[in-house]
Parts: C-alpha cells; structure tokens; sequence
C-alpha cells in the first residue's frame, strides 16, 4: 500500500509539473506582447538612465521632477482630467436619454437608433473628431450651408465645444451600460412610487436613476477613462486648438529629438493611475450598497412618462453624434472646393483620387490591410490557444495569466505604443539582433497586443459551454491538443473566432497611436496618412480616406456577418433534417 501511495504522488507531481509546462507558451505570449512592454515602461520611472548609451540601473526620482517641471506636462495633466470628468458627465447624461428612448421603440425605429449608436461606438474618435472640425470651421460645411459669418464657432474650438464633443462620442458606453438595467427595472416599483403621490419627474429622480447607479457607474467611469487617455481627440484637436493633452504629450515626448523617455514613461504612470482609480472607485461606491432589481414576482419593465420625448431626444443625440459629423465628412469629400457649397457643379470623385493615386494612399490602404489581416488571424489563432488553456487546464498559472489579460485591457493604447517603443529599442537589444523598433515586426506585434486580450476574453466565454467529456472522450481516443483545438473546439465556437477576427481587424485597421509611435519610415499605415492629410488642411483628401476606410471595414463587417448566419442558418437546416429523419424512422418502427 506504501508502494502505491508512494507511486500515486510522484504520478500527481508529474502532472501537476506537466500542466505549468503546458501554460507557459501562454505565459511566453503574454510576456513578449504586454508584460516586457508595459514592465519597460515602468521601470523607467524608477531608473531613468536604463536607456542611456552606458545603461544604468541607480535608483533616481528625477524622471518625476524633470517632467513635472514642464508647464506643458502639468497643464496637459490638469486639462485631460477635467475635460474627463466634464465629457464623462455629459455622455451619462446623454447615454440615459438614448438608453430610455430606445426602451420606448419597437420594430424599424427601433433598429435605425441601435445602428446609429453602434456606429459610433465603433467610429474612431480621431475621425469624429475632424468630421466635427470640418462642419464648424470658418467656411467650412455649416457655413456653406446656412452662410454663418467667420466667428460664428468660436465657442466650438474652445474647451466648451471639446467637452461637448467628447461627451457626444463617449455616450455609447453609458447607453450599453444603462439599456438592460432599465429592461430589468420591474413595474411594480415604478407604480408603488406613483400610488405613494410621486410625480414622474420625482419617480425618475427618486426611485428609476438610483436603480440604474451601478450601471450608471460602470458606464461613466469607462467614458471617463476613454476621455482622459483618448489619443484620437488630442491628435484632432490638440493642432488646431492648441490645447495641451495628457495622451498627446505622450506622444510628443516620443516623437520630439532627443526623445524623451523619462517622460513619456511618467506621463503614463499618471495616466494607468487615474485611469485604475477611476475604476476602484467604481467598485468601492458599489460594495457600499445593494441594487437588486430582478425578482420571482417582477412585472414587465418600467414604462417612462413621456415616452415621445425620451424618442425624439434619443434620435436627435444619436444623428446628430453621427449625421453631423460623418456628413461633413461626406460634403467635404465630394465637393470640389469648400466655397461653392451644394451647387451642382460642385460635386467631383477627384479627390479620391488624387488622395489614393498622387497622395499615397493605395500604399497606405494596402499596407493596413496587410496588417490588419495579420492582426485578425494571430488574436484569433492566439487567442483560442490561450483561452483553451485557461478553460480546461486548471493550474495556478491560469490566474497569473488572468490577470495579466485583465489588466491588459484597461491599458490605453498610447500607453502600450509607448512600452513597445520602450521595449524594442534598448540598447541591450542590440547585441542579440532583436532591434524592432521601427520595422513591421514591431508594429504588428503592437496590434496583435492590443487585440488578443479581447479575443481571450470573448472567446473563454464561448469555451464555458463546450463540456469536457468531449475532449476527455478525443483524448482517451489518442487525440492530442492541437487536434482538440482543430477537430472538436474550433467547429463548436468559430461563430466566436469569427467575431474576434472581425473584432481584430477592425480595431487594426484605423488603430492610432501604436500606428503614429511605431510605423516603419516612409511606410504609414492608412489612419497615420488620414491625420497628416487632416494636420495638413487637406481637408478633402483627408475626408476621402476616412469614407472609403469606413466603406471597406463596414464591408468587412457585413461579409462576417453573412457567413454567421449563413453558418447558423446550416445548422438550423441540419438540425431539422435530423429531427425529420428521427421522426420516420420512428415511424417505420411502429408499422413494422
């Protein structure tokens, strides 16, 4: 019996070290695409001579002092937290009137409002943002139209117009927040406030938004973390305003000769600071109280009083958040010059072509489809590789990795840019040879970091429902992991895989600050071309490129989309087929 218990441990000791070896490719990944990066990045702060021609690692706080004595730096500080706050406040509000209005439609009004915000959730900020500068300029779409003298947006291109804006793009993630809270607010709370006097103003005020806090929570506190550390917005407008941001002043301590790590590397210690202070004190509020809404006895979902108001408020903020400035996108596009307005004269398809032809954009174009494609197949490939190791592979291993994707997501992406820019570009990277800095290399590697954390996450989603007695069942039958992974998970999720490829993709294609921090010279990715044609006035040019991204990435969009149904259409299909068979063949039984 000695012998056997003896033989039993050494056998579980085995496995176990077998499992950590099966984790660590996962942990290699991790470590290559997020934690070296970020881990670079943070040890400048405390060593600021790391990336000297001589390195040195004596501990100095001087990275602090040298930074916060730059006016700029403080001002760039100040400014992104409150225009944060400011715009986080403004997409609450604005995100609960949509959320309502959309509780109170039904069939084809019902899906124009949904697609209007989920346009411009996924729109990129820097290309609202120019829409928005190209409509309220002097001469520009909104003048043309409605011949408003020069000055008339002046208010517009000062920090009230810019927290305006903001609030405007920041909305969707209040609305997505709030909508199925709202669903699952039962109608008896709504008519017990009523039967006890309230007014529907006092009912909304009282009993409705105190209910609806949580998600109120979860959706302002990410609004707020998109506002202070958006780099699309401060690339906008920070040229033309002349107002100093947080995420620009990153970028600018990267770009500037000599470039500034110490900074950069300070810089975004604040920014991942405030940025996860945001969301403990989320946390923190809700640990406070109880929000229970859901019940055995609840009754359909609450119905708000002026139902045609909340409608008309949430269409006017979602087309006005998307007609507005993707329309002066459009005019500017295809008018042959601003100061001819709607005349019929006045349209042409001659700008896209100079932008395509003459201004480099087919190379552009092409070389963010190269990688975007690489992109969507390596989050997806990897992705399900490292989800299927933390799904049905259970070791201590798994909850490091857990965390480190996490905390990945919460990361902005000028902050990532930066640690790739940190992390390639040592000096002790030069003996071995592995200098990617400035080389295609590096800057997929960039896109695949800023992807794969979202893949994993979406697809050990779809993983929990996939039962291990059949993998156990392959693996008794001889089957190893990679044939697991193609045979049996990969035909049970691929509607999931699909949805993170296209998720990849997307994100991919009109990425912008690992693009602007990190392309290789003379090679610009299609979203750095569109910014140097906007920072340029080529304002038509500029407006070309953004239709036709935003044409190709909806065509993506609308292809995947047709193959999951087509996909799900099949297997309803063969589902009926088998019921259908099942029934004859029962049949014959019983005549025989």
């Amino acid at each position: 019996m000695t012998t056997l218990s003896n033989n039993r441990a050494r056998y579980e000791r085995i496995a176990r070290r077998l499992r950590a070896v099966g984790a660590t490719p996962s942990l290699l990944i991790l470590f290559i695409l997020m934690i070296y990066p970020m881990g670079t990045l943070l040890l400048l702060v405390a060593f600021p001579h790391a990336f000297d021609m001589t390195p040195s690692f004596r501990f100095s706080l001087s990275a602090f002092s040298g930074t916060f004595s730059d006016p700029g730096n403080a001002s760039a500080i100040v400014n992104s937290l409150l225009f944060g706050v400011l715009s986080a406040l403004l997409a609450s509000i604005l995100g609960v009137i949509t959320a309502i209005g959309l509780a109170r439609t039904r069939g084809i009004a019902r899906t124009i409002l949904r697609v209007c915000i989920w346009v411009v959730f996924f729109a990129p900020s820097y290309i609202i943002a120019q829409g928005w500068v190209i409509l309220m300029q002097d001469n520009g779409i909104l003048a043309q139209l409605f011949h408003m003298p020069n000055g008339f947006s002046g208010w517009f291109f000062s920090p009230t117009g810019l927290v305006v804006v903001m609030g405007f793009r920041y909305f969707p993630f209040v609305h997505f927040a709030v909508e199925q809270a709202i669903a699952n607010i039962g109608g008896e709370l709504v008519d017990a406030a009523r039967l006890s006097g309230g007014k529907p103003a006092r009912v909304l005020r009282s009993v409705i938004l105190p209910l609806l806090l949580p998600a109120l929570l979860a959706g302002t506190s990410i609004a707020f973390a998109e506002g202070f550390g958006d780099f699309g917005f401060a690339a906008a407008i920070t040229p033309q305003m002349q107002i100093p941001l947080l995420s620009y002043q990153i970028y600018a301590a990267l770009s500037q000769a000599p470039v500034n790590f110490s900074a950069a590397a300070v810089l975004s210690l604040v920014l991942l600071v405030v940025t996860g202070m945001a969301l403990w004190l989320q946390f923190f509020i809700l640990s406070r109280r109880g929000f229970a809404t859901i019940s055995t006895s609840q009754r359909p979902s609450v119905r708000m009083a002026g139902g045609k108001l909340w409608v008309v408020l949430a269409y006017g903020i979602a087309l006005g958040s998307l007609i507005l400035p993707m329309g002066a996108t459009l005019c500017a596009a295809l008018w042959k010059n601003m100061t001819s307005g709607i005349a019929s004269n006045n349209w042409t398809f001659q700008h896209f072509n100079h932008a395509l032809i003459t201004g480099g954009g087919m190379a552009a174009l092409g070389n963010s489809v190269a990688y975007a494609l690489i992109s969507g197949f390596a989050a997806a490939g990897l992705g399900l590789l490292i989800s299927f190791q933390m799904s049905f592979v259970k070791t201590a291993l798994n909850r490091v990795l857990s965390i480190i994707i996490i905390g990945s997501i919460a990361v902005p992406g000028v902050v990532m840019a930066a640690g790739f820019v940190l992390a390639w570009n040592g000096v002790w990277l030069i003996p071995l040879h592995l200098v990617l800095y400035g080389t295609p290399v590096c800057l997929s590697l960039a896109y695949i970091a800023g992807s794969l954390p979202y893949s994993i996450r979406l697809q050990m989603g779809a993983l929990s429902q996939v039962s291990v007695n059949l993998l156990r069942a392959a693996q008794v039958l001889g089957a190893k992991r990679l044939r697991l992974l193609r045979v049996i998970v990969f035909p049970l999720i691929r509607g999931t895989v699909l949805s993170t490829w296209l998720l990849a993709f997307i994100g991919t294609f009109f990425e912008l600050p690992a693009s602007s921090l990190l392309y290789p010279p003379g090679q610009p990715p299609f979203p750095v071309l569109i910014a140097a044609k906007f920072n340029a006035f080529l304002w038509s040019q500029g407006s070309a490129l953004t239709l036709l991204g935003m044409t190709i990435l909806i065509a993506v969009y609308g292809l995947g989309q047709l193959i999951v149904r087509i996909r799900a259409w099949r297997i309803r299909t063969w589902r009926v087929a088998l019921r259908v068979e099942k029934r004859v063949s029962s049949m014959r039984v019983e005549g025989s």
